[in-house]
């Protein structure tokens, strides 16, 4: 595991591929639009952006909202091998993607995004509880717990509050989320383990991930980094669960390794 701009990779990416962009749990794709904005135009044109089924501009439910209708839905929207960067929710999607169509993903970035969300004995993440209370407090109330989760994604963070006020503009740009793709979302969050898989995934994998963060604590990272030895993870020391919003000048420099 690296820190901060420093980078590992043990595979050279197709520069033409497709980077296709997941977003994380009550967001949508306009989260992405600033840094965006700031890259060269040969590779704007290279990105796909996607509203995962009930957030944003997607008002597709499907029937069974877990990891292989997501993943059956997102082959509909990839026709070519990508590069498939995920951030938080968005990166189990991708991760549980690249495990079943591998011949799809030249390579798979994740940002602040883990196998395994939940903390369990010695696997460091959420606590269970704080979980089960968003759960809870999605059924009283949906809107303020969105707002309540921005805060732990900013936390820690020097530039927090902006930050946390960056993403609301960004996210109230786009219509709610549907009801059941946050609560379904959350037991994602909740239930998911893909820590085998991650192990013996046969993807080039790098990662982006912030010592601050809350959500994905920098254990979880080490111990991602000794399940799968030659995925180039890297920590950035200042930065909490959205570093493409808090450490935009790291986070293009990491961007433009990962997809060149």
């Amino acid at each position: 595991m690296s820190t901060d701009s420093s980078y590992k990779s043990d595979t050279v990416t197709l520069p033409n591929s497709p980077v296709v962009l997941l977003h994380g749990w009550g967001m949508n794709k306009n989260i992405w639009r600033p840094f965006i904005e700031r890259l060269p135009l040969d590779i704007q044109s290279r990105i796909v952006t996607l509203d995962l089924p009930g957030f944003g501009d997607n008002d597709w439910i499907p029937a069974q909202y877990d990891l292989p209708s997501l993943t059956s839905w997102l082959d509909k929207q990839i026709s070519e091998p990508c590069i498939l960067l995920g951030w938080s929710l968005g990166g189990l999607v991708a991760q549980h993607y690249a495990i079943n169509h591998p011949d799809k993903v030249a390579r798979l970035g994740l940002i602040a995004s883990s196998p395994k969300f939940m903390a369990e004995g010695d696997w460091h993440g959420i606590k269970p509880e704080t979980l089960t209370m968003f759960s809870e407090q999605l059924m009283l109330n949906h809107e303020q717990t969105i707002e309540r989760f921005l805060a732990i994604q900013a936390m820690g963070a020097k530039s927090a509050r902006q930050d946390i006020k960056n993403i609301r503009d960004l996210v109230l740009q786009a219509p709610v989320p549907n009801l059941i793709a946050l609560e379904q979302g959350l037991q994602l969050l909740q239930l998911v383990d893909l820590r085998t898989q991650f192990q013996y995934l046969s993807v080039p994998v790098v990662g982006l991930f912030g010592r601050l963060d809350a959500l994905v604590p920098v254990g979880a990272v080490e111990a991602m980094q000794q399940l799968n030895p030659n995925a180039g993870l890297t920590v950035l020391n200042k930065a909490s669960h959205a570093p493409f919003i808090s450490h935009v000048d790291e986070f293009l420099t990491w961007f433009n390794k990962t997809v060149n």
